[in-house]
């Protein structure tokens, strides 16, 4: 349809891949997560921004993301940076209490269509 554009954020957790040689033990332990769709702002859509986003989520043992930094950039900042803030909703499996923090990765990709 001429004129209609909308925009979808996805995202999905990446292998569970590790960052740092120490950090390949915890990640195995981490279960799916599930994230809140980031916020595409008026501003974000009337430049037609688009691209892929992915990052590193370090993912303590309640499941809540602690850190996160962006290992991919979609190549525009207010992209990056929605990524970065909707990443902290994403919430994985919970391990065991006593478990040290793992990383995992999360990517969100940015369609207008």
């Amino acid at each position: 349809m001429i004129g209609k554009r909308h925009i979808v954020a996805v995202a999905s957790l990446l292998s569970l891949t590790a960052f740092g040689a120490h950090a390949a033990e915890p990640a195995a332990r981490l279960k799916p997560a599930t994230c809140s769709v980031p916020a595409y702002t008026a501003d974000l859509k009337d430049d037609y921004l688009q691209g892929t986003v992915r990052l590193a989520v370090l993912v303590d043992a309640d499941g809540s993301v602690k850190q996160a930094k962006v290992v991919e950039s979609s190549g525009h900042r207010a992209l990056d940076r929605a990524s970065l803030r909707a990443s902290y909703t994403c919430k994985f499996g919970a391990g065991a209490k006593d478990e040290a923090p793992g990383w995992s990765t999360v990517q969100y990709k940015w369609i207008n269509d």
